[in-house]
């Protein structure tokens, strides 16, 4: 079946996406130096006098760093829930294969976000960051293609899902193997103005209904909570982060997504188009 205009248009824009990832990840190292943010990538690489890069380094119960460790709960939670959702939808209602497959790989890559930021701020490390970013790549591959389910059709969103789990899995792991985090920038950024370019669309009359909208709008209040970690742990007289309430914030994303399941009506996946 021939690309509709709009197919068309985004196969270009995802060529052009690639052009940009590749540049970043060939030469990374060579582009931070030239628009001059050493400055700023090495204040991120900033330790505080406990040796980690985060503020609140309470530990509870011999959990180190606690409060960002078991915040990840919330967000594994957030991913059984949906999975358990998407079985009971899948019995009582028709999904297209390829919506029902994005669905659970965003599911599956929030517990695998959980597990692998458990991990990292248990002990933070360049290979427990790489593990953290794993997951995350995984949960965006799958809310990227849902994207596309909902507004262009449920054949690009398979293509869109095997996209972006390549490209983010290489990006996840460029830091630890090469030291350069620009192909992880531009996968993560990329992908919110995607998001936005997909949320300002008409849903498709097949859509499952998902406020893509809201999902962008907690996910960058998450980042917000992310940047102004010690900001939050002052602000609140130590009593949570920014980095903690980040992890709230990003399982609270997932609702808009599990609500639609749960509740929207949707079509038979024999009818959906490509």
């Amino acid at each position: 079946m021939p690309l509709t205009p709009m197919q068309r248009q985004l196969c270009a824009s995802g060529w052009f996406a690639l052009a940009v990832w590749l540049g970043a990840a060939l030469f990374g190292p060579n582009l931070i130096s030239l628009v001059g943010l050493e400055a700023w990538m090495s204040s991120q690489a900033h330790l505080y006098a406990h040796g980690q890069p985060f503020v609140d380094a309470r530990s509870w119960l011999g959990v180190p760093n606690a409060l960002d460790v078991l915040s990840n709960l919330p967000l594994a939670l957030a991913g059984l829930w949906g999975m358990g959702a998407l079985r009971k939808r899948r019995r009582s209602a028709g999904l297209h294969k390829n919506t029902g497959q994005v669905l659970r790989v965003f599911f599956v890559g929030l517990v695998l976000t959980a597990a692998g930021s458990a991990v990292y701020h248990w002990a933070p490390s360049a290979v427990g960051l790489a593990l953290d970013r794993l997951g995350m790549a995984v949960a965006f591959a799958g809310v990227l293609g849902l994207a596309m389910a909902e507004r262009v059709g449920a054949r690009i969103a398979r293509n869109t899902l095997i996209a972006v789990l390549l490209v983010g899995t290489l990006s996840a792991v460029m830091p630890v193997a090469r030291g350069n985090v620009l192909p992880w920038a531009v996968v993560q950024f990329g992908g919110m103005a995607f998001l936005a370019w997909a949320a300002w669309r008409t849903p498709l009359p097949t859509a499952l209904g998902v406020s893509l909208g809201s999902v962008l709008a907690l996910y960058a209040v998450a980042k917000l909570f992310e940047v102004g970690d010690a900001e939050v742990f002052h602000a609140l007289g130590g009593l949570v982060s920014g980095h903690t309430l980040k992890h709230c914030a990003a399982a609270v994303a997932a609702w808009p997504v599990i609500r639609a399941l749960r509740e929207n009506a949707q079509f038979d996946g024999t009818t959906a188009p490509a």
